[in-house]
């Protein structure tokens, strides 16, 4: 059987997208798993950020989730990069460059770290932003293509619109953040450090979802967009001797 150009390029995005997740999910699971293992009940997620848990001189397990980070989006950047070759529509194209920037922006909070505060800020804020946009770029352009197989990264896309919105009008809702409480860069610190700590930290809360929420969306994007439709490889016809 012959395969195409196309579809060549189709399978290296995916097992460049399942790498990055694959990536990304033991990194932040080892991280997660070894900060409760050392600290137990006094370690929860509500309280601290994933910007803390790669913080060099406060987290043990730092290299890994730093690491993960950045091999993994540098992976799902190479995948966006081959799903951009075989889109051929404007606004296709326009979500997949919109997701490579949100995963340079992604692999750039693990390349700098807590400990580099600025370099930081700004690639968590350029992750914000490009991960809302693609998201609504991915929902136009799932609504064009009118097809019932993207359905599910529809409605991933919609919760990522939802929650990056949320943090980004956090200032508007969500209480104070300081004398200027719309300052964007007030707004970006309150989501990777604050002292002392609430008893909830909700922008922290919301970006851990953004993080997990855009994993499980990449992993419907691989499986809808990558993989053909319609038949399983159960189901693949054999080739005829």
């Amino acid at each position: 059987m012959i395969i195409s150009k196309t579809e060549k390029i189709a399978r290296l995005a995916y097992l460049f997208g399942l790498l990055g997740l694959i990536g990304l999910f033991i990194g932040i699971g080892l991280s997660v798993f070894i900060e409760h293992m050392q600290h137990g009940d006094k370690y929860s997620l509500l309280q601290f950020s994933i910007s803390e848990l790669g913080t060099y001189n406060r987290s043990s397990s730092a290299l890994l989730i730093n690491g993960g980070l950045f091999f993994g989006s540098l992976s799902l950047t190479m995948s966006a990069l081959f799903g951009l070759q075989i889109n051929r529509t404007i606004t296709g194209r326009l979500f997949w460059l919109a997701l490579i920037v949100t995963f340079l922006a992604l692999a750039a909070t693990g390349l700098f770290p807590l400990n580099v505060y600025h370099l930081h800020i700004q690639a968590v804020s350029i992750f914000i932003y490009f991960g809302l946009i693609s998201a609504l770029l991915g929902l136009v352009n799932g609504i064009i293509m009118r097809q019932a197989q993207y359905m599910l990264p529809l409605v991933f896309a919609g919760l990522i619109a939802v929650i990056h919105g949320a943090i980004l009008t956090w200032p508007y809702w969500g209480g104070s953040l300081g004398e200027n409480p719309l300052s964007e860069g007030l707004l970006f610190q309150a989501i990777v450090s604050q002292s002392p700590k609430p008893q909830t930290w909700w922008l922290s809360i919301l970006f851990w979802l953004s993080i997990i929420t855009t994993w499980l969306w990449v992993l419907s994007i691989c499986r809808c967009y990558f993989l053909p439709q319609g038949q399983s490889k159960a189901d693949k016809p054999k080739p005829k001797i």
